[in-house]
């Protein structure tokens, strides 16, 4: 196991990790250092010391500003210890990817490292530093294929091209083998859609092929469109589509067995992929957003008299539902929790 040292100026470490475990889960063996005024250069090594103590755990310390005190602290503290190092520059990103990698069999000092300085340098961007203006109805590249498969096949079904996606009727009849369709490893509601804890956590643990976010709304907004692409994991091919889309591509046998993810906004939009044929093992229910004349049923889940009825639907079809924030947090059958709350009777 590595011994993980977040060192920061002020109180910012502790806020890091709360943060970071947000998102990825919690981790054991990590360890918050504040730095105070009026401290010095050796409190920081008795902090760092009475952490290790006599531990032969490698050593990983993540610190805010190179040359800064923690990080010359640490320096000092790693400099006759082969297997520890010091990483300066720490963000929320680089402790996304560090906590993931931690949790893996075989896990390295040197490989940590690697994670670190790579994800420390990537999640650092700007939304339009940079870019090019696009034209019009431009379309991203991530998702053209699977946009223009789907469109493809509904044109073939004799549909008006010119029909608004979000009200795209699906032809009941357009080819559906259940043994040339895409593998769904998981379907998440999120109102979110895509955002670290999926695209930090899920993708991660899921590894799939390719994200898509089924939503309508979504599909037909450029600029949320564009910001959800953007946010998509380096991993997987991430994609933006509407519902009746997302069906299609699921029965397209060009995407036989791709191993996929999908997130969608509500349970209700769950429902429609469900009643449509989209085969799962469970629904995740991560997080739905608070909103009034809703009922909080968990830290991050509301549910109001429409989503309950979308639940007991898809319970009625035979599809678990599970609660579950991250891979790391517990997991709770969604019907048994509207019981308790006394929301089912």
């Amino acid at each position: 196991m590595v011994c993980i040292i977040i060192a920061a100026h002020g109180k910012c470490a502790p806020a890091l990790i709360d943060s970071a475990e947000m998102i990825a889960g919690k981790l054991e063996n990590v360890h918050a250092v504040t730095f105070l005024p009026g401290q010095g250069p050796e409190d920081l090594l008795e902090e760092y010391g009475n952490i290790v103590g006599e531990s032969t755990d490698d050593l990983l310390l993540l610190v805010d500003l190179f040359g800064g005190s923690p990080f010359n602290a640490g320096a000092r503290f790693v400099a006759d210890r082969d297997r520890a190092d010091v990483v300066s520059g720490v963000n929320i990103p680089m402790l996304i990817e560090v906590f993931t990698a931690a949790r893996r069999p075989n896990v390295t000092l040197d490989k940590l490292v690697g994670k670190a300085l790579k994800a420390g340098a990537t999640g650092t961007r700007a939304l339009k530093a940079g870019k090019p203006p696009k034209p019009p109805g431009h379309k991203p590249p991530a998702d053209q294929s699977m946009a223009e498969s789907a469109n493809q096949s509904s044109q073939s079904q004799g549909q008006d091209d010119q029909q608004p996606e979000s009200e795209a009727v699906i032809d009941p009849n357009f080819p559906r083998d259940p043994n040339a369709t895409m593998d769904i490893a998981l379907l998440r509601i999120d109102s979110r859609l895509i955002h670290g804890q999926v695209a930090g956590s899920w993708v991660n643990h899921v590894a799939p092929k390719t994200l898509i976010a089924a939503c309508d709304a979504a599909a037909n907004d450029e600029l949320r469109k564009s910001l959800l692409l953007q946010v998509g994991p380096a991993s997987a091919r991430t994609n933006v589509l509407d519902i009746a889309k997302t069906i299609r591509v699921y029965f397209n046998p060009e995407y036989k067995g791709m191993r996929t993810m999908i997130v969608v906004e509500s349970p209700m939009d769950a429902l429609r992929l469900l009643e449509a044929g989209v085969t799962v093992d469970e629904v995740n229910v991560g997080g739905v957003t608070f909103k009034p004349g809703m009922t909080l049923i968990s830290e991050a889940v509301s549910v109001n008299d429409e989503h309950i009825a979308a639940y007991k639907a898809i319970h009625e079809l035979g599809v678990p539902l599970v609660l579950q924030q991250v891979p790391t947090s517990s997991r709770t059958n969604m019907m048994t929790k509207l019981k308790e709350k006394g929301l089912l009777s």
